[in-house]
């Protein structure tokens, strides 16, 4: 149902469902993380009324909210320096080697706007908005997020890129929620996604698929 990619890494496939509505993503290297992208795969739908927050947490430290998914915002992107815990950069081998957890929870709307309030007031004023409609993060360093008119856009295509490439390897073939996708053709999306960023020397592609 969830998908992320850490920027410059292949896509996530490590989602771990710990019930009905709770998932977490561990992420390996977390102090590496710059940039982050969350998104729904396009197969299953929230259920009306319903949508996800996300929140991130380092080594240790407790759950940051970043924002939220709806079915009409299926992606974000978030920039996650900027929220650093004091200290990071003398990180110990054990802490450096230790996975941070991308926690996603699928809630009512009235909930989410609760997250949304919160992820403003940490951000405060002139923070952007990631796609999913809040901003990217808590305290002062928050408000360096790419503003939402660039940075939601561009996600938006990515995901729209990867929904259309999913729904055509199938041939005849129609997905449905129950269809099972190798993790193969994932990892042939990314390759082709980064063939064609190197062959156009940027994104423009993705306005042509449009």
């Amino acid at each position: 149902m969830f998908g992320a990619i850490v920027a410059g890494r292949l896509v996530q496939t490590n989602l771990q469902q710990i019930d009905e509505t709770h998932f977490v993503f561990p992420l390996e290297r977390p102090y590496e993380i710059n940039h982050l992208t969350v998104f729904l795969l396009g197969t299953i739908p929230f259920p009306d009324g319903y949508g996800a927050s996300v929140h991130f947490a380092w080594p240790g430290g407790p759950y940051i909210p970043l924002g939220t998914l709806t079915n009409a915002r299926p992606s974000s992107i978030y920039r996650l320096r900027p929220l650093l815990p004091a200290g990071a950069a003398g990180a110990s081998d054990t802490q450096a080697s230790a996975p941070a957890q991308l926690g996603i929870e699928i809630a009512p709307i009235q909930q989410l706007e609760v997250v949304v309030a919160q992820v403003a007031a940490g951000a405060g004023a002139g923070a952007g908005e990631g796609a999913g409609g809040a901003g990217a993060g808590a305290g002062a360093g928050a408000g360096a997020l790419a503003p939402r008119g660039d940075v939601g856009k561009i996600a938006e295509k990515v995901v729209k890129n990867l929904f259309n490439y999913l729904h055509s390897f199938g041939g005849d073939v129609t997905l449905t929620p129950d269809t099972p996708i190798p993790l193969s053709v994932f990892q042939r999306w990314y390759d082709n996604f980064l063939r064609k960023i190197e062959n156009d020397r940027g994104a423009a592609f993705l306005d042509r698929a449009d």
